[in-house]
């Protein structure tokens, strides 16, 4: 067996080589706030919220617009889990094929947008 020594110190080279990039801070929040959920998927087990986000029931148009605005500090972690725990019980309620909230129809998960006029007409 050889050796080949490198002039890099150890924990230098572990940290290119072995270790993928370091998350950003609101990803680590994603990841260390738990939610416990219903739904049949998770059983009633305390999910991280960015695994909420990842999964099947919540859309990919959806889930990069709410990452997209938490980012930015348009939402709070907070308002990203009421959002997502939200999406994610309408789902497991429409799989079930209970009746959900009013307005809770195919397509109308609630999406935070921005607030401001939206070219309506006044008369």
């Amino acid at each position: 067996i050889t050796v080949k020594s490198s002039k890099q110190d150890p924990a230098t080279a572990a940290q290119e080589g072995d270790n993928p990039p370091r998350e950003e801070p609101w990803e680590t929040a994603l990841k260390a706030t738990k939610v416990r959920v219903e739904a049949a998927e998770f059983g009633g087990r305390k999910v991280s919220l960015w695994d909420l986000l990842r999964c099947r029931d919540i859309p990919e148009e959806s889930r990069e617009e709410l990452l997209q605005l938490y980012r930015a500090g348009e939402l709070s972690l907070e308002q990203v889990r009421a959002v997502v725990s939200t999406i994610v019980s309408r789902a497991a309620a429409a799989a079930r094929g209970e009746p959900g909230e009013p307005g809770s129809g195919p397509g109308t998960e609630p999406v935070a947008t921005e607030s401001g006029p939206h070219g309506t007409a006044s008369g």
